[in-house]
């Protein structure tokens, strides 16, 4: 089993390229075993705000406190484009919602991020509905998962909702899943994990269960279903 990389982005609008553009992008790099996590890039794209227009600009401070002058504080988009693809090209990848990062953002060009990785599953898909939802919540459904798996906010995210913050904040779900052996690149078994949650019980009679911080976690496995 191999170290995962967990990439998340800071966009200007809900809507996915080619209308909407990244303005910043974090890995992070979660140990196979998921004892730990280190963050291997972040940086954020130089934007002229004047460009961008009021609309992507209340977007980006309502939803990750990014302002003006953050924008102007960037790095061309080359660079980044080039150094994101120089930290994870060849390596497994995901995100929490790898359909908002990668189905909606960094699969389109300049970034072009998907060529030469291997793309695991979203992390969500291991997480009760309640945990998961469209592609545009995916920084408020990440806090929300944070919050219940990693309670004490071990990351040290605070309130921030920048990329850097949204990536640790999933290597920390990531790693706790890992160390549960919830989330692993699995080639003919799919693990699909349902809880019980707030008193609700989500689905059927479980294969076996275990805890993770509030919630009871049973696991069941679905033969001859491959996944990446």
């Amino acid at each position: 089993m191999d170290d995962v990389y967990v990439v998340e982005v800071a966009v200007t609008g809900p809507k996915g390229a080619p209308k909407d553009r990244v303005a910043e992008v974090a890995v992070c790099r979660v140990l196979s075993d998921g004892s730990d996590f280190e963050t291997v890039y972040n940086d954020s794209v130089a934007l002229d705000p004047l460009d961008l227009g009021k609309e992507p600009l209340d977007y980006m401070e309502a939803n990750y406190g990014i302002t003006p002058e953050d924008l102007y504080a960037g790095s061309p988009e080359g660079r980044v484009v080039a150094d994101l693809q120089e930290t994870i090209f060849g390596k497994e990848c995901t995100s929490y919602n790898v359909g908002n990062v990668f189905g909606k953002h960094l699969s389109f060009e300049p970034w072009d991020a998907t060529r030469n990785l291997t793309l695991l599953p979203s992390l969500s898909v291991r997480l009760p509905g309640d945990l998961r939802g469209p592609p545009e919540q995916e920084h408020i459904l990440i806090r929300r998962a944070y919050g219940y798996i990693c309670p004490g906010d071990p990351a040290g995210a605070g309130e921030r909702n920048h990329a850097i913050d949204l990536a640790q904040m999933a290597a920390s779900v990531a790693a706790a899943l890992r160390r549960e052996g919830i989330f692993r690149r699995c080639r003919y078994t799919r693990f699909s994990v349902v809880c019980l949650y707030k008193y609700r019980v989500f689905q059927f009679q479980p294969f076996k269960y275990l805890s993770i911080q509030k919630y009871i976690v049973w696991i069941f496995q679905r033969p001859a279903w491959r996944t990446m």
